[in-house]
């Protein structure tokens, strides 16, 4: 029995709401070019209960890089998400779900960051282990967390905050 192919809508609020947080929190995400995302609801299937992945970011590569560049789309990586849970979601859940996957995001445009607890020490030192599930959860937007930013994942170990565009087309 063969899976149903995934379709795809983009989550045009997430765009602003990005661009946003990337201006509330410059030295945080200072990887993160707002105009380089996109963020594409699945709008055929519901999650997977076992599935508790709430989004994925990833980067843009190889042929998919290769078309973007060909027909100039600035796109580097796509968040996806589903419908079914961003419809469910809080404002401030959004918020802080797309601040946690633009952590993702590496200096060197096409390379990720992983998870440095599971999560990020980042916002979990701020916000709790427990983030997404807490009632409590600040807006992102209307209060400016003071995150440490010794915790950040993605800085290189030379304190270099300069950005590998990558726009280069490589296999």
């Amino acid at each position: 029995m063969s899976q149903k192919e995934k379709t795809y809508e983009e989550v045009t609020d997430a765009k602003d709401m990005i661009k946003s947080l990337c201006e509330k929190y410059p030295d945080e995400l200072w990887a993160v070019r707002p105009d380089a995302i996109i963020v594409l609801g699945i709008n055929n299937k519901e999650r997977p209960e076992k599935n508790t992945r709430l989004a994925t970011c990833n980067p843009i590569k190889g042929i998919n890089k290769a078309l973007m560049m060909l027909n100039n789309i600035g796109i580097r990586y796509v968040i996806e998400v589903y419908w079914s849970d961003w419809n469910e979601w809080t404002n401030k859940q959004k918020l802080a779900l797309l601040f946690h996957e633009l952590m993702h995001i590496d200096n060197e445009i096409g390379k990720t960051v992983r998870h440095d607890l599971e999560d990020f020490r980042m916002m979990i030192d701020k916000l709790g282990v427990d983030w997404f599930g807490n009632k409590d959860l600040p807006n992102l937007l209307d209060t400016k967390i003071d995150f440490n930013l010794t915790m950040r994942p993605n800085v290189p170990e030379d304190g270099n905050l300069e950005i590998n565009t990558g726009d280069e087309i490589t296999e």
